[in-house]
């Protein structure tokens, strides 16, 4: 238990900080170089992308994760705060959904070249890999349920209607992501959100095994 005290919360702390750090200063690329590659939209119209959205919900995650896991490194808590660490879940979900649609959608419809290129090497693949593994891993604080894991649903939702609103009924937004080809917007709606929930069952199961490995 003392390596584990010792070992985990550091890792934590560095994987924490690092997702922070990389996702700021990607972030302020799309207004200081006014967009990338794959991503044309600079300034505050960047906030548009689910990618940037996902990952600086995971960076403010991470963030708020920081001051709990010196606590740990110190000795004070030995577990992290049951509503801190959900919010780390479902956060990672997102940003595992980003990497799934860029592996899964994006990457053979765009380009993986493009997917992968600058900036977009970070949120697509870098940060949500500091998120995802920093929770399974090196992240206690309690086992995690598939009801509470359906939080992640939320995120996701919000983000598909409040994009199918602006593409289709208002249609001030262009189709970046190509989720209304062929009419089939519903169903590609509920498949996102459905992902989300696949994501956090995944990083979710992990995470528990991982849990009651330390446990014993």
């Amino acid at each position: 238990m003392k390596n584990y005290n010792k070992i985990y919360p550091i890792l934590s702390l560095i994987f924490n900080i690092a997702n922070v750090l990389l996702v700021v200063t990607s972030i302020l690329w799309y207004f200081i170089g006014g967009g990338v590659t794959s991503h044309s939209l600079g300034g505050m119209k960047s906030f548009r992308y689910f990618t940037n959205d996902s990952n600086i919900l995971s960076a403010l995650c991470s963030l708020i994760m920081i001051p709990f896991i010196i606590r740990q490194i110190f000795g004070k808590d030995e577990k992290i705060p049951s509503f801190v660490l959900t919010c780390k879940a479902v956060a990672s979900a997102e940003v595992m959904l980003t990497m799934i649609v860029v592996l899964f959608f994006l990457g053979p419809t765009q380009g993986y070249d493009v997917m992968y290129d600058g900036v977009c090497l970070a949120l697509h693949l870098i940060c949500p890999l500091l998120s995802i593994i920093s929770f399974c891993f090196f992240e206690r604080g309690s086992l995690f349920t598939k009801r509470r894991l359906a939080l992640s649903m939320i995120p996701a939702a919000i983000y598909a209607t409040f994009y199918l609103v602006n593409v289709v009924l208002i249609g001030c937004w262009r189709d970046f992501y190509g989720f209304n080809i062929k009419g089939l917007r519903v169903i590609i709606y509920i498949v996102i959100i459905l992902a989300a929930y696949v994501s956090a069952l995944i990083i979710g199961a992990i995470h528990n095994a991982v849990e009651k490995s330390k446990a014993i």
